[in-house]
């Protein structure tokens, strides 16, 4: 009867543990269960968030290997239009070089025509003054051989003359005689002269030399030919230097 008793009284005790752990722990499980719901709803939404930033990520990372991949060709781009824009710069300073000298050619052709028609010269005249310029270098090559004709015999005569000529008696010449200096050889100081034989003119025979109505030389005739003769200034009468084109009288 006893151990009956006790058994119902620890059946009791064990009913009331139950209930007041029922009344106390529920309320603590219940928090503990919606703690883990608010986990578990936490964690669904971190991997959620986490998923999808992955897939940001990704999709970041695909553009920014395609960014890449378009910065390199905007890179080689950049390179071949620089090297393409310096080719057409220095084409361009080689045009201008190019423009400034045909500038300046067109200038001095400009000047070139500019002169020649300042100079009344007409293009039909071009022909007979190249013609006359060739007669007239022909002329002075004959007349540059024929100095060196005079310059020989004058060398020669001049000789003689030291040696033989002991009088200072000079023919007459007439006073009509004109004429003009044509070559001056200011080393041996004789005169080429335009008048010879055809003027009158004879060896040793005395001439003046003028400029501007003043006198310039006294000069004796060495050689004379028909229309040239040589002269020698005399020592003491070369008051001035005798040029080309003087005035050439008899004394």
């Amino acid at each position: 009867m006893l151990l009956r008793i006790s058994v119902i009284l620890a059946i009791l005790a064990g009913l009331g543990v139950i209930g007041v752990g029922q009344f106390v722990l529920r309320p603590q499980i219940e928090e503990i269960r919606d703690t883990r719901d608010k986990n578990k709803q936490g964690w669904d939404k971190t991997t959620t968030e986490l998923n999808k930033t992955k897939g940001t990520l990704k999709a970041t990372s695909e553009d920014l290997a395609k960014t890449r991949s378009t910065l390199e060709d905007t890179k080689g781009a950049l390179a071949a239009t620089t090297a393409k824009f310096e080719n057409e710069q220095k084409r361009a300073n080689g045009l201008q070089e190019d423009k400034n000298r045909l500038s300046a050619s067109l200038k001095a052709a400009q000047d070139d025509l500019a002169a020649w028609t300042n100079s009344g010269v007409k293009v039909t005249e071009i022909p007979a003054l190249l013609g006359e310029n060739k007669d007239l270098k022909s002329k002075n090559e004959a007349l540059q051989a024929e100095v060196k004709v005079f310059v020989t015999k004058a060398d020669r005569l001049q000789k003689r003359l030291d040696e033989i000529l002991k009088s200072d008696e000079a023919p007459p010449i007439p006073h009509t005689v004109r004429g003009k200096v044509l070559v001056v050889d200011p080393k041996w100081d004789f005169l080429v002269l335009d008048v010879g034989t055809k003027n009158e003119v004879v060896t040793r025979g005395i001439l003046l030399i003028s400029r501007n109505g003043e006198l310039i030389a006294k000069v004796r005739v060495m050689d004379v030919q028909e229309q040239r003769s040589i002269a020698n200034i005399m020592p003491g009468w070369k008051i001035k230097d005798v040029m080309e084109g003087d005035l050439v009288m008899a004394y």
